[in-house]
């Protein structure tokens, strides 16, 4: 290849789209996501919450929350949980 055709080459290369597909693709959980336990938990409204205990990788002892829709929350105590993008606490049910 001469070097006018080399260059052409590295120029259409750059300028081409990438593909999407599934290695594009980015997930917000973990391969290895196990579920721990699940919650009840009302608002003050008495709006019914299941919170999810789950952990993102087998071995580690880190612990993460979520709602059923994916909705991270936070443990406040031992009866209290807060949704972390509204800041709303919900305790949890006896039953």
């Amino acid at each position: 290849m001469s070097l006018i055709e080399n260059v052409a080459l590295e120029v259409a290369m750059r300028t081409q789209h990438k593909r999407h597909g599934l290695a594009s693709t980015v997930s917000r959980r973990p391969p290895h996501r196990r579920e721990l336990r699940r919650e009840s938990c009302e608002d003050v409204g008495g709006n019914r919450f299941t919170v999810i205990a789950w952990r993102p990788y087998a071995g580690l002892r880190i612990t993460h929350y979520e709602l059923e829709d994916g909705t991270p929350v936070r443990v406040i105590d031992d009866c209290l949980f807060e949704i972390e993008t509204t800041g709303q606490t919900l305790s949890r049910c006896d039953e």
